[in-house]
């Protein structure tokens, strides 16, 4: 043996160690304080104070407990009760064979495969037991301390399941995370680098994960009526919010709009034209997130309002449209959807006159006919087909409605898309897509805000300082806005002319004005009356400020209050009043932190008191039984089993976490069952590309291959074969 082993430290058995002088057989007692042991004749109030007592002792001594036998007499009246010692009793002796089935010889006999699970059991007899006295106390009346084992070192303890948990800050973490698409354990991992490490978390990521999972079982019995009455919720107590829904005759959810003050505010102010998308990814129950979409003063996506749908019929577009209408009192000058083509010489020219509002909707008829003469489809039916309703989609025809810069529709809602899919995911319940909604909007909010306020207190560079014209946009348009205005001054000075102009009899002056960044041959026809500053042109592109809109300008609408979306929950009112106690510690210990962070005493003195405080919270506290997990659902949530349930999901709907009819195989089963099994491809196609020929198969078990030449002739010959 190497001299040098021996100072390597090596594990020593935890707890005060005594040696039979006869059988040398080791006892071992945990080293507590007498405050925690249990003694003969102690009294409790109830069975569940007793075994939290025998607990606490058995933490604080390294091993963990377990109720044991009782002796009921009467039914529901409990005399007798042991508390035992987890590694109490024996597992009962299994044996092991191969996973080759016994007594058989060939290869291709059934497999049996063990699973071998070691157990903690080592008929320990250490307990108390406790006994009803006249008084309806409970009091121990047998103690045994002794051990047939060691005990667990301190810095393993939270290793134990017994003393592993998810605290009370820890659940509400997890589920707040879960609003912005933080998954549990993405949170275990964050509060570990927090507390320094996994030991002082007091739970593994699995607990935190079972809890996530339980979680969403309990909303899974009463998604979307927890849905609606969160939402019913809001309406009651935030002023000015709407909400509609639609279900089947025996109460299943088809349909779900909503909307709150602020959107109907903006929507007030920029609802001239509104698209909306059902395309975003379905949730677990292949519902649809249709979300209504506008373009703010800062010219971003702003929500209008949002539904879910169960099918996209004409009958859920109507109810959902209407219920929009009634929201908002009024229905949108214009509604779009998203459009895609080809990119072509030809779509280049047609997009030219078709999305613009720089034209008549005579000069776009004008400019349709040279380029379909152009192009030699003067006859094509179906462009004489939608030539035929184009009052109904050409900008040229209702050029008189702003259409707010929302042109590129299917970019805006793919923008959108892409901002609802950071806070959501397409496996989260109804519950927990409200919350990832919400989340969303306020975070929009914060982002108009902050514009508006990057706004009021940055200044463009002005590049014209001689014409008052630019700085005036400064300070009217936002500052997204001006920079578009700025650009169009410079253009209007260095790339439009006037052509001609002449005075008429009603002091207006008349210019024939050509724009060499358009594309088009059109003269714009622009008249000034200079003793009021009344103008007009046939571009419909005002700036004299009694043309200018209100949309586009820095006030246009007030700021609602910062987590507004957030201010009503569904939780009773002591869970609000808790909760906003624990925010407000867990803020002011951030800023003590941060102010002490650079002074090691000062901030070592602040520890000592937490500490110092934690010993007293220590005594203080009552011991009671903790709540059950159910009972913690029903708080997170603001819904019990009492609550009447009057909105359900389909039956069939499967949801995700509730686990599986059988127990899930490893990975070594499912390769064991199906090593035998042989690959059947069932549909093949053959093409030849670049000289190399690929084969495109898909296989009973649904897997796609693709391979080439002889890989291919392989194939081939094998299904001649079979054939």
């Amino acid at each position: 043996m190497d001299s040098g082993d021996a100072d390597i430290p090596t594990y020593q058995p935890v707890g005060d160690v005594h040696v039979s002088p006869n059988s040398r057989r080791r006892t071992f007692i945990p080293d507590v304080d007498d405050s925690i042991k249990p003694q003969m004749h102690m009294m409790f109030d109830s069975l569940e104070n007793a075994f939290l007592f025998y607990q606490r002792y058995a933490k604080a001594g390294g091993f963990t407990a377990r109720k044991g036998t009782q002796y009921e007499p009467q039914k529901g009246v409990t005399h007798n009760k042991y508390f035992l010692c987890s590694k109490e009793g024996t597992k009962p002796f299994k044996a092991i064979y191969s996973t080759q089935e016994v007594g058989s010889s060939n290869d291709n006999s059934k497999t049996k495969i063990t699973h071998r699970v070691p157990s903690i059991r080592t008929g320990c007899e250490a307990c108390i037991r406790v006994k009803l006295t006249p008084d309806n106390l409970y009091e121990v009346y047998y103690f045994e301390e002794s051990h047939n084992h060691s005990f667990v070192a301190e810095d393993d303890r939270y290793l134990l399941p017994e003393n592993r948990g998810i605290n009370y800050v820890q659940e509400e973490a997890v589920n707040a995370l879960s609003a912005i698409n933080v998954g549990p354990v993405r949170a275990f991992n964050i509060m570990r680098t927090l507390y320094g490490g996994f030991y002082k978390v007091g739970a593994t990521k699995v607990d935190f994960k079972n809890f996530k999972r339980d979680l969403n079982r309990y909303i899974a019995e009463y998604d979307a009526d927890m849905v609606i009455k969160r939402l019913r919720r809001k309406k009651e107590f935030m002023l000015n919010f709407s909400m509609e829904y639609l279900t089947t005759d025996d109460g299943i959810l088809r349909a779900l709009f909503w909307a709150d003050g602020d959107t109907k505010r903006n929507f007030h102010m920029f609802g001239d034209v509104v698209s909306f998308d059902a395309t975003y990814r379905r949730n677990k129950y292949n519902m649809m997130f249709v979300h209504f979409t506008g373009v703010d003063n800062h010219y971003r996506n702003v929500t209008l309002g949002a539904a879910i749908i169960g099918n996209e019929t004409a009958e859920t577009y109507s109810w959902l449209l209407n219920a929009f209408r009634q929201a908002f009192v009024r229905a949108p000058p214009v509604i779009v959807g998203a459009n895609l083509c080809n990119s072509t010489d030809f779509k280049k020219r047609l997009c030219g006159i078709v999305w613009t509002d720089a034209l008549l909707p005579e000069q776009f008829e004008t400019e349709w006919g040279v380029i379909l003469a152009d192009f030699d489809l003067v006859n094509h039916e179906w462009l004489q087909s939608i030539y035929q309703i184009s009052d109904t989609w050409i900008p040229a025809y209702y050029r008189d409605e702003h259409m707010s810069g929302l042109m590129r529709t299917l970019s805006r809602l793919e923008s959108e898309n892409h901002f609802f899919g950071q806070f959501c995911n397409p496996n989260c319940t109804l519950v927990e897509f409200l919350g990832h909604f919400d989340s969303a909007i306020e975070a929009q909010r914060h982002e108009h805000r902050k514009n508006d306020h990057d706004t009021r207190h940055t200044n463009p560079e002005i590049f014209a300082k001689e014409f008052v014209l630019e700085q005036q946009a400064a300070n009217i348009y936002t500052r997204t806005i001006f920079f578009d205005a700025q650009l169009e001054i410079q253009i209007a000075i260095h790339k439009c002319g006037i052509g001609k102009w002449d005075e008429r009899e009603d002091n207006y002056v008349n210019f024939s004005v050509k724009d060499f960044s358009q594309t088009c041959t059109t003269f714009f026809q622009v008249m000034m009356r200079q003793l009021d500053m009344t103008m007009s042109c046939s571009c419909n592109r005002q700036f004299p400020e009694r043309y200018i809109m209100r949309r586009w300008t820095r006030e246009a609408v007030p700021n609602s209050a910062p987590g507004a979306i957030l201010g009503i929950n569904e939780s009773d009112d002591r869970y609000q009043q808790v909760n906003g106690v624990v925010r407000e510690i867990t803020r002011s210990a951030e800023s003590l932190i941060n102010r002490l962070v650079h002074n090691f005493d000062a901030l070592c003195a602040f520890r000592d008191h937490v500490v110092q405080y934690q010993s007293t919270a220590d005594q203080a506290v009552v011991n009671a039984p903790p709540r059950s997990r159910r009972d913690r659902f029903a708080e997170i949530t603001g819904y019990t089993q009492e609550t009447p349930v009057t909105v359900r999901m389909s039956k069939t709907t499967r949801f995700k976490g509730m686990g599986k009819p059988s127990r899930m195989n490893s990975k070594r089963e499912i390769a064991i069952s199906q090593s035998g099994k042989k690959k059947r491809v069932e549909n093949v196609a053959i093409a030849n590309v670049g000289g190399i020929i690929y084969v495109h198969a898909r296989t009973r078990q649904g897997k796609r291959t693709t391979t080439p030449q002889k890989v291919m002739k392989r194939r081939v010959k094998e299904m001649t074969k079979r054939s």
